[in-house]
């Protein structure tokens, strides 16, 4: 662990919001140069493409809100490591909660403990996850439109096929009102094929699209997340589990052996003390003496644990 705390600002992400839009006015541009053979394309199903169309701009503003989000939780990590905790920010952002409050019952003095640091690495992690999860959602949604459109409109292809079949008749009348018939009876059939390639170009374009911008804001978000890492990496206490456990055990027998020298020391002090003959007050000295020895040896090898302790953690 390192004296002081690296108080390197965070990447605002401003940067991820302006590729979002750039990326925006891309596709706009390219909206309007096809516009007209868009048009088309929309008015063939216009149902499951006026709702692959609303799923697709809602989409697209719930994943610019989540970006604009992290705006706040970079300001307040920025503000805390510069010694300003309530500054322009107010009450700790949603996404940074646990380790706000953690954060400020120790703002003066931060160390954290290798489990606290994983605890709310994994917590913000887990927030991240549940915001992403809409907007896989709608990337989903928007293929499954697609694909009903396309399924629909192949329904509706394979009926008029049948229809149009079934309505000639061949023993009577002559080509060309045969021909006729089957040009007016293939009219249903070509219509259903234009529904379910445009449901499908709809569908797969839009999930495309909004695809992206999951990805702009997953590169955001990853960001943010290594930075914060590296950032509690600089507060973290990291302790050897074999060396800890190793202490503990010869400091419990050194206390427990302890316990069992005081024990002898007043069992004999009890003894003795009934009979006050100067050989056996000699005796209960010495024993004293002996006793005390081996207590200073105790105290010296508590002592010693205590600066391999220290060397340690100066160490980590």
């Amino acid at each position: 662990m390192t004296d002081t705390p690296i108080t390197k600002n965070f990447t605002h992400p401003r940067i991820y919001l302006f590729r979002m839009f750039l990326f925006s006015i891309i596709i706009g541009l390219f909206i309007f140069i096809i516009q007209e053979n868009l048009i088309k394309a929309f008015l063939a199903n216009p149902i499951i493409n006026s709702i692959i169309t609303f799923v697709l701009i809602f989409g697209i503003v719930y994943i610019m809100l989540l970006t604009i989000r992290l705006f706040r939780e970079v300001r307040w990590v920025n503000n805390f490591q510069n010694g300003d905790y309530h500054a322009d920010i107010g009450a700790p952002p949603s996404l940074l909660a646990p380790m706000a409050t953690m954060m400020l019952d120790h703002k003066y003095e931060i160390t954290l403990s290798a489990t606290s640091m994983r605890s709310i690495l994994d917590s913000i992690s887990f927030r991240f996850d549940e915001a992403r999860e809409y907007s896989r959602y709608m990337i989903g949604l928007l293929i499954f439109l697609g694909l009903l459109g396309t399924f629909w409109g192949l329904l509706l292809t394979v009926d008029s096929i049948g229809q149009t079949i079934g309505s000639l008749s061949i023993g009577s009348g002559e080509a060309g009102e045969m021909f006729e018939e089957l040009k007016s009876g293939l009219e249903s059939p070509l219509s259903g094929m234009a529904i379910a390639f445009s449901s499908s170009l709809f569908g797969l374009s839009g999930s495309l699209i909004l695809g992206f911008f999951d990805l702009i804001y997953n590169q955001a978000q990853n960001r943010f997340y290594n930075e914060l890492e590296e950032w509690l990496s600089t507060v973290t206490e990291i302790n050897d589990d074999r060396t800890d456990n190793k202490i503990n055990f010869y400091l419990n027998k050194n206390i427990k052996d302890m316990s069992n020298i005081l024990l002898d020391l007043s069992s004999t002090i009890k003894n003795n003390s009934k009979s006050a003959s100067p050989d056996k007050t000699d005796k209960l000295m010495k024993v004293m003496e002996d006793q005390q020895k081996s207590l200073y040896e105790q105290i010296k090898v508590q002592n010693k644990l205590i600066e391999e302790i220290k060397n340690n953690n100066n160490n980590n």
